[in-house]
């Protein structure tokens, strides 16, 4: 067997210590220390006393050799505000101490109000990272408002100082186009259109298209829009829907903002206003389904065939319903199986009804406008489920909502229609000219080392 003398533990144990330095370690300072991470923290060990060991092969002075552990460096990160999240939560995240942070945050009060920072703002942030000793500092931050101002905070001789500074914006427009998967509302988002824009052109398109019940996949649409770019190019807020189409089944439906004595609108290819007597839904469409029809069904509580007098569209409780046209509320009240119940009258034609509400908020005799709340959706009286059972009522008798067909409320004179046709023709030339909106991929987010 063989035999190791005190001499041959020392070799072997210098070997396999220099080894693990040298696979461990990098050098940022070539006559000062060596950083060696080690268990996930990054030590810092004197260059000279590890050339004294791997000479010496002293093992006694490797165990005894001085570390430190967390040295403060300079970073740089971007950050995105998370949802309920604030700026003072954001900057505690990063390492900062409450007093520090609060008193970042009170120098920015003079320029900005921190609470106007909504989720998905990008704040880019300059720092020292914490030690040992010290926590977190922050050096400097930045992060561009949607109202078109550039907003700095710098930290220098121990003080704050906020500013803000105008920048200089120029209008363009984006385009999208594409075919629907699921639904356009989804589809639209990934190709890049705000969420802004895309329930505006929903809510102009609702009055010809029922959105739980027209569309259906591989359907095209089509968006032009406006945004604002700074002198970089990088988009700083969304501006007005110009255009939107949409294609169920093949049949395409156009709207193009145009502006009269009476304000902006949406106008139809044909300068027809969209805005029709009554909604085709008076929920969100985003945030709904249809879950019954109108017609024969066989009840689900009740066990038989039995004539459903309307739609159900079902939708969280609390979901805001809305009036589908201007009339006068006729009842208000509790109505049996229908639980929570409203009726509005519309004309000498038409009235509408909104059923197993769980919450009631108009009137009887009270006046209201289109897409004015009246409840919310809930499951009160002959109900299995939150949903709302909605009815048209058309001289009396109950009709098919989905077969409602009706003229628009608004048309245009033979001026304002030249002028309209002018505006069609340029936002057609438009769309096919535009830049289309690009996605940009989320970065993960990684700290720099300066």
């Amino acid at each position: 067997m063989a035999q190791f003398n005190k001499t041959n533990f020392v070799g072997i144990s210098t070997i396999a210590l220099a080894s693990s330095i040298a696979v461990h370690s990098y050098i940022t300072d070539s006559t000062t220390n060596v950083l060696i991470e080690q268990s996930g923290t990054v030590l810092s060990v004197p260059e000279k006393q590890i050339d004294q060991v791997i000479s010496t092969g002293d093992i006694n002075s490797a165990i005894a050799m001085p570390v430190v552990a967390k040295i403060a460096q300079d970073a740089e990160k971007t950050i995105t505000i998370s949802k309920n999240e604030t700026l003072l939560t954001a900057l505690t995240n990063l390492g900062f101490d409450r007093k520090h942070a609060t008193h970042a945050i009170n120098e920015l009060k003079k320029v900005y109000n921190p609470r106007a920072i909504k989720q998905g703002q990008t704040i880019t942030v300059q720092f020292i990272t914490a030690d040992d000793v010290h926590p977190a500092r922050l050096k400097a931050m930045n992060f561009k408002t949607s109202g078109g101002n550039s907003i700095e905070l710098t930290y220098e001789n121990e003080q704050f100082l906020a500013k803000k500074f105008e920048l200089k914006l120029v209008k363009s427009l984006r385009k999208v186009e594409g075919t629907i998967n699921s639904s356009f509302y989804s589809a639209a988002l990934k190709r890049g259109v705000p969420a802004s824009i895309v329930k505006e052109a929903i809510s102009a398109l609702s009055y010809d298209i029922n959105w739980q019940h027209d569309p259906k996949s591989g359907d095209e649409f089509k968006v032009l829009f406006e945004v604002f770019e700074d002198e970089n190019g990088n988009v700083i807020r969304t501006g007005e829907l110009k255009y939107a189409a949409f294609a169920p089944q093949g049949t395409w439906k156009r709207i193009y903002a145009f502006k009269t004595n009476g304000g902006t609108g949406f106008y139809n290819d044909r300068g027809e206003s969209v805005v029709k007597s009554l909604l085709a839904t008076p929920i969100d469409p985003t945030r709904m389904r249809i879950t019954s029809k109108f017609g024969r069904r066989n009840h689900p509580i009740l066990g038989y065939s039995k004539m459903h007098t309307g739609v159900d569209f079902g939708a969280p409780t609390g979901t805001p319903v809305s009036s589908a046209g201007d009339g006068v509320v006729v009842k208000a009240c509790w109505n049996g199986a229908y639980g929570n119940y409203v009726e509005v009258r519309h004309n000498n034609q038409y009235s509408t009804a909104y059923a197993h509400l769980s919450k009631i908020s108009v009137k009887p005799g009270q006046k209201i406008r289109q897409r004015q709340n009246i409840g919310s959706v809930g499951t009160t009286g002959r109900s299995t489920g939150p949903h709302l059972h909605y009815e048209v009522i058309s001289h009396g008798k109950k009709i098919n909502p989905l077969s409602v067909k009706q003229l628009p409320a608004v048309r245009l004179n033979k001026k304002e229609l030249n002028l309209f046709q002018d505006v069609k023709l340029k936002c057609d030339k438009e769309f096919t000219t535009a830049t289309p909106a690009l996605v940009v991929a989320k970065k993960p987010e990684v700290i720099s080392i300066g």
